[in-house]
């Protein structure tokens, strides 16, 4: 039994298929079937959800001063070498796209823009000398970025204490981020997935942010929550002008959303074989 948001890969597993709803299977049978005609509302609604159904976004042209730049970075792990050469310049409000394998230093890389890892080789600037909290990250994992013992209004009522910022941004955020007031009660444990992630993106968001690096974010959401959380994600780094480095191993939502794409390859040796390539990062 496999437990999966990938339709995909139900598809090309075969075999029966059961869609779940509030703890209910409410549509089951063999996966070609289910997913070539689905019965039920939901089924169909999380069909349309994937990003291979996506409307394509308008693309906007890099402009203005880069609010970051990278020049030549170079990262090794484990005796693997995971990227050299690199050079990255972000703009304001720009969405970059980032695919790739397993392993191949997706995640890294990003981590080396905002200075949460140092780089073998190269350097990072950021512009007009922006304070490091102006750069932030969505974490893929939203329970892993709350602390579990205090509930979710302690935990952003701290952030705007330790930061001074301004409390009466909340009320429109969350009506923005489609979150309930009531929640705010809550523990994390006792929100859903989707309603987490997007507690993490107020937080981010009430930092202002001239750069945010979002380490697949909705990777652990169902389609249609992922579907919602991106389009808000973008909306709202578009309005606040905040420049966007999305990771995820989807290629079609990197294509959907992106301004601009990044593809890197597997990691190899540090010594490869005679005439073997060294890895590289394509960028589109």
């Amino acid at each position: 039994m496999t437990i999966t948001h990938d339709l995909e890969l139900a598809r090309r597993m075969g075999g029966d298929l059961a869609v779940m709803l509030n703890g209910v299977i409410i549509e089951q049978g063999p996966a070609e079937d289910v997913l070539g005609n689905p019965q039920h509302a939901y089924t169909r609604c999380l069909i349309e959800a994937d990003p291979a159904h996506w409307s394509a976004g308008s693309s906007r042209k890099a402009a203005g001063k880069p609010v970051l730049v990278a020049e030549g970075l170079g990262k090794s792990r484990g005796g693997q070498r995971l990227f050299s050469g690199q050079n990255l310049a972000v703009h304001p409000g720009e969405i970059i796209g980032v695919t790739g394998p397993s392993g191949c230093g997706k995640s890294t890389f990003g981590d080396i823009l905002l200075s949460l890892l140092p780089p073998d080789e190269g350097t990072v600037r950021r512009g007009d000398d922006l304070p490091a909290i102006k750069f932030q990250k969505l974490y893929q994992d939203p329970p892993a970025a709350f602390p579990q013992r205090i509930t979710l209004r302690r935990a952003i009522s701290d952030l705007i204490k330790r930061h001074g910022l301004d409390a009466a941004r909340i009320d429109s955020l969350m009506a923005r981020l489609r979150l309930a007031p009531e929640l705010l009660g809550r523990l994390p444990g006792e929100v859903s997935g989707g309603e987490l992630q997007r507690f993490a993106l107020l937080r981010v968001l009430l930092l202002d942010p001239v750069f945010l690096f979002a380490d697949e974010p909705t990777s652990r959401l169902d389609l249609i929550t992922q579907q919602e959380t991106i389009e808000l994600l973008v909306e709202l780094a578009r309005e606040q002008n905040c420049a966007v480095l999305i990771v995820s191993h989807d290629a079609e939502l990197i294509r959907k959303v992106s301004d601009r794409q990044i593809r890197f390859e597997a990691e190899r040796s540090e010594n490869p074989p005679k005439n073997q390539r060294t890895p590289e990062v394509a960028l589109a």
